[in-house]
């Protein structure tokens, strides 16, 4: 099966950045975001899950409501005004932030509204473990509940996977589970600037670490390796483009050329074209990281492409 594409402009050399992420580089948000110390803090000093509502804002566009999952809050997200025969189907949605931070509030929930109402989808959002209190060990067996539960609400045709960053990745290990589990798939799984490889091994990852105006690369990898627990980076709910690709659902991939994470989804699909599996690949060139969960028309044009792809 041919690899299904959309809109791919791949430059080499590497598009000198915009000036937005060329100042955003410069501020030093990549490298406050969880260094080394943070880590070590956290370990010492586990945090409580995340517990909040979005701003007043956010619920004039979408209800929000929270229900509790082994002591660990799990959000129902609904587009006011659209009743639930309008409603197009339902999302299960996975925060980002490197496996080490929880849904960070002033950016997650303005986007997670923005889907919502773009889609015309209700969202599940479960605040999931996050290391370095816990391991990758920990995070599946609970998404795997929060799935059956939703089963007893949704039909498996109505259901689709998506995250960013981390969150991406997780979504596509998520399939792996599901499939290994027994379970139904969802039709679909969207991967928005997902992390792949938890090593990052492309060797194309340090050069685009050169302009990468958000992800620190050494900071990643440190977060990486917490997650895992020290079991090897190659299992396939760490690196989910290392597991096997049959029984999954609809994949479909969004990245940017000037996000670390870019390189190893390119492997990703490289292996999927040579093996003969059906993705879906959009590719922004001079794209960062997460920048279809931003305000802007280069986002608005990507959440149409999603629901594009969620249409078909």
């Amino acid at each position: 099966m041919a690899i299904n594409e959309f809109k791919i402009r791949v430059a080499r050399p590497i598009r000198k950045p915009h000036v937005t992420q060329r100042l955003l580089r410069a501020s030093g948000v990549r490298n406050r975001l969880f260094p080394a110390a943070k880590l070590e803090h956290w370990a010492a000093n586990p945090r409580p899950p995340y517990c909040g509502l979005p701003s007043k804002l956010v619920l004039k566009k979408v209800d929000v409501t929270r229900t509790d999952l082994n002591g660990r809050p799990v959000y129902q997200v609904t587009p006011r005004h659209i009743g639930p025969d309008e409603l197009g189907g339902h999302v299960l949605y996975l925060h980002g932030g490197a496996y080490v931070l929880d849904l960070l509030p002033h950016f997650h929930w303005p986007a997670i509204a923005r889907l919502a109402l773009t889609l015309r989808r209700s969202l599940t959002v479960p605040i999931y473990p996050i290391a370095p209190e816990h391991t990758y060990r920990q995070v599946f067996p609970f998404l795997l509940q929060v799935y059956r539960r939703m089963l007893d609400t949704w039909e498996p045709d109505s259901i689709a996977f998506m995250g960013d960053s981390a969150g991406g990745g997780m979504a596509f290990a998520l399939c792996h589970a599901v499939r290994d589990a027994g379970l139904p798939q969802p039709t679909d799984a969207l991967l928005l600037s997902p992390w792949m490889h938890l090593g990052l091994p492309a060797p194309e990852v340090l050069t685009v670490a050169k302009i990468d105006p958000f992800l620190n690369l050494d900071d990643l990898r440190a977060a990486g390796l917490r997650y895992a627990g020290g079991d090897p980076l190659d299992h396939p709910l760490l690196s989910p483009s290392m597991g096997p690709l049959d029984g999954l659902p609809r994949l479909t991939v969004f990245t940017g050329t000037h996000d670390v994470l870019n390189p190893d989804a390119r492997a990703f699909r490289n292996r999927a074209i040579a093996e003969g599996h059906d993705i879906g690949w959009h590719e922004l060139e001079g794209g960062m990281h997460t920048w279809m969960l931003l305000p802007g028309q280069k986002a608005r044009v990507t959440l149409g492409q999603i629901r594009q792809v969620l249409s078909g």
